[in-house]
């Protein structure tokens, strides 16, 4: 059994007690037909974030910069005439090495832990050393599409960042839904813009903290049955942590209530063309038992 009797929480048994996809479960084939029906403009927007060394936000040495490193160049054609190329012909070729949780990325539903199990109470002893998640790797949640909903909370409050450490309430996404005129329905894709990303990859001052949701949001997207969050920031909750609980809005999220997280998303595009609804689409690399994946989402307006 996935759920221990009497210890159900959240969403813990609401598709099963085996199940490993969590909120996905929501995204129905009639909700990503609709979610086709919202895109007006047909603009293409890329959510994702350069990827390379000096590219990719710095975590304080959490995880290491992404690499990319040289395979093969021109330098190497003599090496092809063995297969019939002809004197300089050939290609270039590289290796890419880069942390699953490093730049835009999601999380799977195996990536957080607390009281010893993941999502739907599964144990946390089944992701091992060297077999990774036996149960909700990324390959059973990393392809996503639906109807997306961009809240702009920064926009909304009238500044280009809010302020290191602030804690979204479930106040201020209800505010901000009201003032933009959209809806938030069963199944959705909520993103929400802090402004963050864009101040650092501006070069602004890393302090440490930065603005997220607080364990009050928690409350609305439950309430609204959402199935993903993403956001600009780097851990989707606040930084410090809300009531000094070690990945606390995670805990609420990813465990509990089975939603999928996507962080480091580039929302500023979307935000200036005030384009506040689309369709979403995202594709995961199916690495079996990984606990994320870099990812680049598209948004069509």
């Amino acid at each position: 059994m996935a759920v221990v009797e009497g210890t159900k929480t959240g969403n813990w048994g609401r598709w099963g007690d085996d199940d490993e996809r969590g909120a996905l479960n929501l995204i129905t084939p009639d909700a990503v037909l609709a979610g086709l029906r919202t895109s007006k403009t047909g603009k293409v927007y890329s959510l994702g974030i350069p990827i390379g060394r000096h590219a990719t936000p710095d975590l304080g040495g959490i995880r290491p910069y992404p690499e990319r490193l040289t395979m093969s160049a021109s330098a190497d054609a003599p090496m092809y005439e063995q297969f019939g190329a002809a004197p300089g012909v050939g290609a270039n070729e590289d290796l890419v090495f880069i942390p699953s949780h490093a730049g835009t990325h999601m999380d799977a539903l195996c990536h957080v832990f607390a009281d010893g199990v993941i999502w739907n109470g599964h144990r946390a002893e089944s992701f091992t050393p060297a077999g990774g998640a036996s149960r909700c790797g990324v390959e059973r949640t990393g392809t996503i599409a639906g109807r997306v909903v961009l809240l702009d909370v920064a926009g909304h409050q009238g500044v280009d960042m809010l302020a290191p450490g602030q804690k979204i309430t479930s106040a201020d996404l209800e505010a901000t839904r009201a003032a933009q005129g959209v809806e938030v329905r069963s199944g959705d894709i909520l993103l929400f813009r802090t402004g963050w990303l864009q101040q650092r990859l501006a070069g602004a001052p890393v302090t440490g903290a930065e603005a997220g949701l607080g364990l009050d949001a928690c409350a609305f997207i439950r309430d609204h049955d959402v199935a993903v969050v993403g956001a600009d920031n780097a851990a989707i909750e606040s930084i410090p942590f809300d009531d000094n609980i070690f990945l606390a809005v995670h805990i609420e999220l990813l465990v509990k209530l089975g939603v999928t997280l996507v962080e480091h998303l580039w929302l500023a595009d979307m935000a200036a063309d005030r384009c506040y609804e689309g369709f979403f689409a995202l594709g995961a690399l199916p690495v079996t038992g990984a606990t994320g994946s870099p990812v680049n989402p598209v948004v069509i307006g």
